[in-house]
């Protein structure tokens, strides 16, 4: 059973959608996290209701978390960087066996299938995935939070829940992951402080790739490899509480 939410920020449709039943599921399996998975569902269910601050969401004056990605740095150095954390195990790289690059294949097989002349977009594909997928709780989840004198905004494209782990995930077609890090990274830190859960891991995905990370890795390395580089600019940090 899907709930829905339609919201319009910045004059862009962004469709929510919780699966109750998947939720359910994780709350009847016996976990010591089973009271932060129903407030995660209370907050699901304030969403469906519209009880969102929309002109927050609608106003250019406070950042959005999709901002937030590395600049400035030349291609090849970026990319090496992001090798190491991967030779190093800070960085999971799956291939396209692994679950959410299959199931996206699955979502193009469709199209092709059916002869839909277009390429399936973050909406088709995340959706199958929260339909099929038992892990999957919600897609386009908006989340905000007032830092100090402001206030950050965003929305996550999957929230899953996996062997008591929540996962971030983003759906990256481009796949350009390692620049778009600081995005998911903070949408685990916002999540991870705002409901106090454990254990966060977060995911980038795309039909061939899957890359799966501790949030922290932003606040650790990330942040020194940058200072490395004289990259000062790291708007980010003012809305992440160490």
């Amino acid at each position: 059973m899907l709930k829905h939410r339609d919201f319009y920020h910045q004059s862009i449709k962004y469709s929510f959608n919780w699966n109750v039943n998947h939720h359910r599921e994780k709350l009847d399996q016996l976990n010591a996290n089973r009271r932060d998975y129903i407030r995660l569902g209370k907050y699901f269910k304030e969403i469906c209701e519209g009880a969102l601050p929309n002109n927050l969401f609608n106003t250019r004056e406070f950042p959005r978390v999709s901002q937030f990605k590395i600049r400035g740095i030349k291609n090849a150095y970026i990319n090496s960087f992001s090798k190491k954390l991967i030779r190093e195990g800070k960085i999971q790289n799956l291939d396209s066996n692994s679950k959410l690059p299959y199931q996206t294949q699955q979502v193009f097989k469709s199209f092709e299938e059916s002869e839909i002349n277009k390429t399936p977009g973050h909406e088709a594909v995340l959706k199958n995935i929260l339909i099929k997928d038992k892990d999957s709780i919600a897609i386009e989840v908006p989340i905000w939070k007032r830092i100090r004198d402001s206030y950050i905004t965003g929305h996550i494209d999957l929230i899953q829940i996996e062997n008591d782990i929540v996962k971030i995930i983003d759906y990256k077609p481009e796949d350009d992951f390692i620049f778009s890090l600081p995005q998911v990274a903070t949408y685990g830190l916002l999540i991870k402080s705002i409901f106090n859960f454990s254990k966060i891991t977060c995911v980038t995905f795309n039909k061939k790739h899957t890359w799966e990370f501790d949030p922290n890795i932003l606040l650790t390395d990330v942040k020194k490899y940058l200072l490395s580089q004289r990259i000062e600019a790291r708007s980010w940090e003012n809305f992440i509480e160490y």
